[in-house]
């Protein structure tokens, strides 16, 4: 294996080991929004694993944001556990991210229900069916200007408590994914119609942020190349959007793909862990609709290495700015394959989660294959046991 993926990466002044991420990925280990030891200790542990920067998957930017009730709300109640974070990996000798973002009408929780979902036009909220919030209301412009003001404070809540940059969340079908899918967004003013106005509201994101953070601070965003769906969000349009965030001060971009609430296991691949799913569903009803209705309903995707890769090539050629290659990594010669592709950084999730010290082995072994085998069952278990590998 070439060192190029161990070179040392500079992101806007933040200096990096290597071009290694881990990949937010929702932990589940943050019970009524209070995290415990365990998230501590695994961000600790990618640090100590010669991971460069590792990211805190869901940081909710308000109430209305939750996906649900076992998140993180990144205000000032979260100020002690987000500084506990920072210090636990910077002790590691690693760089802490934070992922920011907002559910939108993609929502289950029961926290807060003073009103409905958010999203850029009503539609049908089936995920909270159940739970009774079946609809989403349509963003009034003082919504999207609230919204967009907690991105910023967010963001700077994150700076002030030691983390070395922030993700800024716009892919897998949450809020700013939302406004971005022609199949979501049918806005008739200044944020829905074209392209430039479905990407209005996280270019105003980023821009607030910006202006909150200033200018030596890093803010990377993740993008889906495509939703995979009818009239959903093309590879033609992201290559147009990432040019966009290039103009606007991003400092790299992470391809992904996918909307969590129609193809969710596009941005995976593999098995489909349906089992684990009805036993870990706590909602009586959506535990039958699972069990009777799951292997209809949810789309499999066959897992193959670096998967997203030859879209990801096309957003390649199209810009030169810092791009962060996500999809199917599991062994040394397929990082290899996305280093001599030209991609900047590359971010890893199963693959870690199964073994943490998954870098340090490609370093040491250019033969090694991570023993992940795409079961999903970590998916499965997440909200009731937080995330872990079963192998």
């Amino acid at each position: 294996m070439s060192r190029k993926a161990f070179t040392p990466i500079s992101l806007r002044g933040l200096e990096l080991k290597n071009c290694f991420i881990k990949t937010a990925t929702f932990e589940g280990m943050s019970k009524k929004g209070v995290p415990d030891d365990r998230l501590f200790d695994l961000h600790a542990s990618m640090a100590a694993n010669d991971v460069a920067l590792t990211t805190v998957a869901y940081g909710s930017v308000n109430e209305d944001g939750l996906t649900h009730e076992d998140q993180m709300v990144i205000d000032d109640s979260a100020i002690p556990h987000l500084e506990k974070l920072a210090d636990a990996v910077h002790e590691k000798g690693g760089k802490i991210s934070i992922q920011l973002t907002h559910c939108g009408y993609f929502t289950r929780s029961t926290r807060y229900q003073s009103k409905k979902p958010l999203g850029p036009s009503k539609t049908l909220n089936k995920y909270g069916l159940m739970r009774g919030r079946p609809y989403s209301k349509s963003m009034s412009k003082e919504d999207i200007t609230r919204t967009t003001a907690d991105f910023a404070r967010a963001a700077l809540i994150s700076l002030r408590c030691g983390f070395d940059a922030v993700e800024v969340h716009m892919g897998h079908g949450y809020l700013l994914s939302q406004f971005l899918s022609p199949a979501i967004n049918k806005r008739n003013d200044e944020y829905g119609g074209s392209l430039e106005n479905h990407m209005r509201f996280s270019l105003e994101v980023i821009q607030a942020i910006r202006s909150e953070v200033g200018e030596e601070f890093p803010i990377l965003c993740k993008m889906n190349m495509e939703d995979d769906f009818q009239q959903g969000f093309t590879l033609t349009e992201c290559i147009k959007a990432v040019q966009m965030l290039d103009e606007h001060g991003v400092d790299a971009v992470i391809l992904s793909g996918g909307f969590t609430s129609r193809t969710p296991f596009y941005l995976m691949r593999g098995e489909i862990p349906l089992k684990e799913m009805v036993e870990s569903e706590t909602n009586y009803m959506q535990k039958l609709a699972l069990r009777f209705f799951g292997r209809s309903i949810i789309k499999k995707y066959e897992f193959a290495e670096n998967f997203f890769l030859d879209q990801a090539k096309q957003v390649r050629q199209s810009t030169k700015m810092p791009l962060v290659y996500v999809g199917g990594i599991i062994s040394s010669q397929g990082i290899e394959e996305v280093m001599d592709a030209g991609f900047d950084m590359i971010a890893i999730g199963r693959a870690l989660i199964a073994e943490p010290d998954f870098i340090k082995k490609i370093k040491e072994n250019t033969e090694h294959r991570s023993p992940c085998d795409q079961c999903n069952i970590c998916v499965g278990y997440l909200e009731k046991n937080g995330m872990k590998c079963v192998l």
